[in-house]
Parts: C-alpha cells; structure tokens; sequence
C-alpha cells in the first residue's frame, strides 16, 4: 500500500542570509557615501573654520568633478562585487536544498535522493541582474544628489542649508542597497523553490507567509490556498513579488508516485 504524504514541516526563508545580503551591501553603501559625501562638501567651498561661509564660485564644475568620484568607487567594486554576488547565490541555494529535503523527510519520514536540477542558467541570470541592480546604486545616487544639491543652490539657500541637504541624502544609498538584498533574496529562494518542486512533478502548492504582521494584506488572504506552478497569481508566485517572503509548501504525492516520477 502505497504511503501517503503527510503534512511537510514548514519550509523555512533563509533569513540569515539575507541578513549577511543586506550588510554587505549597506556596507559598499556606506562607502559610497563616505567618499562622494565629502567631496561634495568641499567643493561647494565649505571649511569648517570659516565664520560666514559662502558657495564657492565655479562650484558646479567643481560639483560635476566630486560626483565623478562615484564611478571611480563604482569601477573598483566591480572587481569584488561578481565573487560577492556569487557566494550569496551559493548560500542562498545550499539552504533551500537544505529546506528541500527536510521537507520531504518530515512528509514521508524517510530521506528522499533526488537528482539536483540543473539550476546554471537561473543562477546566472540572477547573479547578471543582481550586478546590475547593485552598479546602479551609484549612479542612482549620483543623479539623486546632483539634483539635490543643483536646486538648493539656485533656490538661493546658505551654504550651510546645502550641506544640510548633502548630508541628508547619506541614507538613500544604503536604502536601496537593503531594498535589494530584501528583495533578491527572496526572488532566488522561491526561484529555486519551483525548479526543485517541479523536478520531482510536483504541479500545486499551497501558499505559506510568514504572517508576522508585516505581511501585504492579498498574501495574507492567500494563505492555505492551492495554487498551480503552470498558473501563477497576478503578481508572481511566492518569492517573485517584491520583498515577498512567502513561500510553496508543495502538494506532495503519494510515495510510491513520488519515486516513479523520480525515476522518469
């Protein structure tokens, strides 16, 4: 008689790593930050030990030339950000493949060996996106703090009101630095989660948040229901929405189904 699945233990969201995601890239953030912020400040001709400071002339030139510091950085994080991109890609998959398999242990209370599916070509096209997006922080920031500081100016602002508004531009980096790492992490692990599912003929899932309160509310009203792999919902499956980080607790067949369609 053939056994039936039962209820698989949760399959958990590799949090940790997403963590370890969004300090490595708060810190390449930060110093972006470090060295544009600065240059900024001292070519609009402020000196901490002048008594009425005032714009300096020629300081759009001087503008231009500060935030060409930011593609210089940019050029030397190239050189380390494709091993960087690469290890999380790896962390990101050896923990999914963990959560695989404890899935299926707990579900049939047996350890299950599958054959990994052949994951190179979603794993580059992660890596190659998370390249770009992760190349654009800079130059994001650079439109960003050359409008900023462009308006301020011509707004007829003290000098010192404008190096109040560089400063307050420090955090918009790392923002969309963590927004990234939120939100790729997440994209990879339910990546993932459908190319494992679907290697072993799994073709419905039942939607599973994390319902911590912080959850959009139509994931919320997803909860528990079934939904194909062949049909997504409007937004994506578990993990593609942004910062989604639900997940796909597969409808499991029977064991006897599961090891014919292992062996197919």
């Amino acid at each position: 008689m053939s056994r039936p699945a039962r209820k698989p233990r949760r399959w958990l969201y590799p949090a940790g790593v997403e963590r370890d995601y969004e300090r490595a890239l708060a810190a390449i953030a930060t110093e972006l930050t470090a060295v544009v912020g600065p240059a900024v400040i001292r070519a609009l001709g402020y000196r901490s030990d002048a008594v009425d400071p005032s714009i300096a002339a020629g300081w759009y030139d001087e503008l231009v030339q500060a935030l060409a510091a930011a593609t210089s950085l940019s050029s030397v994080q190239d050189q380390v950000l494709g091993p960087l991109v690469s290890e999380f890609a790896r962390r990101t998959t050896a923990f999914n493949k963990q959560q695989f398999h404890a899935v299926l242990r707990s579900a049939y209370g047996v350890n299950i060996l599958t054959a990994d599916p052949d994951l190179r070509d979603l794993m580059r096209v992660w890596e190659a996106e998370n390249l770009s997006l992760i190349q654009s922080i800079p130059t994001q920031y650079v439109e960003q703090l050359r409008g900023r500081v462009t308006a301020a100016v011509q707004s007829g602002r003290s000098l010192r009101d404008v190096i109040k508004v560089v400063r307050d531009t420090y955090d918009l980096p790392k923002h969309r630095a963590e927004l990234i790492a939120r939100d790729q992490i997440g994209k990879l692990n339910g990546d993932i989660t459908q190319a494992r599912q679907q290697g072993i003929g799994v073709e419905e899932y039942r939607w599973r948040g994390v319902l911590d309160g912080r959850e959009r509310s139509e994931h919320v009203a997803r909860e528990g229901k079934t939904y194909r792999w062949d049909q997504p919902p409007a937004d994506g499956h578990p993990g593609q929405p942004i910062r989604c980080r639900c997940s796909a607790e597969a409808v499991l067949p029977d064991l006897d189904d599961l090891a014919a369609l292992i062996v197919h």
